[in-house]
């Protein structure tokens, strides 16, 4: 069984890349490392919000700051 909430969330290579660059920008904002569990817990956020309809990176950046 699959964790996501929405099963028709299909991920496209466009949005991949930019949820790549969103990911990629925040870890350096917050100077965190690929291994560490904040990176971990910041791309389960990321893709949360996506799966909630979230598709622009502005908004999305601001979404995960608020946390």
């Amino acid at each position: 069984m699959y964790p996501f909430r929405d099963f028709d969330c299909v991920i496209r290579p466009d949005d991949f890349n930019l949820l790549q660059r969103v990911f990629d920008n925040e870890l350096a904002r917050a100077k965190l490392k690929i291994d560490m569990p904040e990176a971990d817990a910041l791309a389960k956020r990321l893709i949360a919000l996506y799966q909630e309809g979230l598709r622009d990176p502005v908004d999305l950046l601001e979404r995960l700051n608020v946390h």
